[in-house]
């Protein structure tokens, strides 16, 4: 079980780490790929706005478009690095009637709709800004540039997302991120759940396997005894070592006694399974329970599990359907229990379509109030350490009680104690009285 459980928590683990190392790179590349494409766009916005200058400048002064006036003819060419960082490698003059119309064109340009969200800015090859489009941001952190050729001197035309501008590949990419970024924390908690679940599971399987050790352990023990007791006084009685007719008799009866409890036992086991497997069958029938319980017969069986030390009182009464047996056996179980965790008597009360098992007893923890119905659980204290038991006779009580469409619960008694509450269903709610 332990070295399953380590392999599933590796797996869980390297899963994790898997996929957290793939998320991470898929993201990583989404937004380098974005940058790179945004680069791109700012290039050809560039190239873009190169152009229409170009076309406003040689409109204006047709005569200077053939001449250059800094080097050879050299077309625009995006993206090309500039030698000292500052401008462009080379020099090269400006015509007067181009600086001078250079801004109001750059003003045209700028409000065109194939530039819209752009804004650029042209510095000559010293590095000193000629003109600005409007918007142009202070800081740029992306920006894409194209050199200038003639009928302009040498310089640089630079672009960047005008301020207040969203770029769309940004957003895009935004998106695609906060997608993968949900997506991860998603699969994250989904195998956190998982972890959670499996080790509770394990955590509870492990109570498990250790409350069936201790049930094996305790039953064992029970039934051990009555054996050990019926053995001793059958061998005695075989070999004739006991003379005495008186005593014959008690060891026939102490016989008999272990075999009924024996018995009893046996029955419990076989019934639990029985509970387990959903096998068992319920003869429901109606009647009325404070005549149920005012029987003679009822009262010495009662009398007879508890030793004498049981007060039954009935209050009132009311139309019931139960299954009797299966009534029989929850009270012998109540009965019993309260037997041996208390010293003093034992009151059975019946009101309505209830009995109420109440004992003076040293009561259950707070914390272990609902767990007593468990299937083999015990409360871990000196009391049930030194009383025997099996840890089935709650269990199989409240499963006895809700296949017949009733229940068991418990609540302290005040002043110290125990009160454990049989509830029925009235003959009246009952939907046609065949149970399980």
């Amino acid at each position: 079980m332990q070295h399953e459980t380590k392999l599933h928590f590796i797996a869980i683990a390297l899963s994790a780490i898997l996929l957290a190392g793939v998320g991470l790179a898929l993201l990583g590349s989404a937004w380098l790929s974005t940058a790179g494409d945004e680069t791109a766009a700012l290039n050809r916005a560039a190239l873009h706005c190169f152009r229409s200058l170009r076309e406003r400048a040689e409109a204006a002064r047709p005569d200077h478009s053939p001449r250059h006036v800094g080097g050879p003819d050299e077309g625009p060419r995006p993206g090309r690095p500039r030698g000292d960082g500052h401008g462009p490698r080379g020099g090269g003059r400006w015509h007067t009637p181009i600086l001078e119309n250079l801004q109001r064109w750059c003003n045209e340009v700028s409000d065109a709709a194939a530039v819209d969200g752009f804004a650029f800015e042209i510095v000559d090859a010293e590095g000193v800004r000629l003109c600005v489009s409007p918007r142009f941001p202070e800081s740029v952190s992306a920006f894409g540039e194209v050199e200038l050729s003639p009928p302009f001197g040498r310089g640089v035309l630079r672009t960047a997302r005008a301020s207040g501008a969203v770029s769309p590949i940004r957003s895009k990419a935004r998106r695609m991120i906060l997608i993968g970024i949900c997506i991860v924390l998603l699969v994250a908690a989904t195998l956190y759940v998982f972890a959670v679940s499996l080790l509770r599971t394990v955590r509870r399987e492990r109570e498990d396997s250790r409350r069936k050790a201790d049930f094996i352990d305790n039953v064992s023990h029970e039934l051990n005894t009555p054996l050990a007791g019926i053995r001793l006084n059958a061998e005695l009685l075989a070999e004739n070592r006991i003379p005495d007719e008186e005593r014959r008799r008690g060891a026939l009866e102490s016989i008999l006694i272990e075999s009924d409890r024996l018995s009893r036992m046996v029955s419990e086991l076989l019934d639990y399974s029985r509970l387990e497997k959903g096998t068992r069958r319920y003869a429901v029938e109606t009647f009325d329970l404070a005549a149920f319980a005012s029987d003679a017969a009822e009262a010495q069986a009662v009398a007879a599990i508890s030793n004498g030390r049981a007060r039954v009182s009935v209050r009132s009464g009311t139309m019931v359907s139960a299954d009797k047996d299966a009534l029989r056996q929850i009270a012998t179980n109540l009965v019993a229990n309260a037997v041996k965790y208390s010293d003093g008597e034992i009151d059975i009360e019946i009101e309505g379509n209830e009995i109420r098992f109440m004992d003076r007893g040293r009561g259950i923890p707070h914390e272990c109030a609902e767990r007593i119905f468990e299937r083999f659980y015990r409360v871990d204290n000196s009391l049930t350490r030194r009383v025997n038991g099996s840890g089935l006779g709650l269990p199989i009580a409240r499963a006895l009680a809700r296949g017949m469409g009733g229940d068991v619960t418990y609540s302290p008694r005040p002043g110290g104690g125990s009160v454990f509450i049989l509830t029925l269903a009235c003959a009246d709610k009952n939907n046609g009285g065949v149970g399980k």
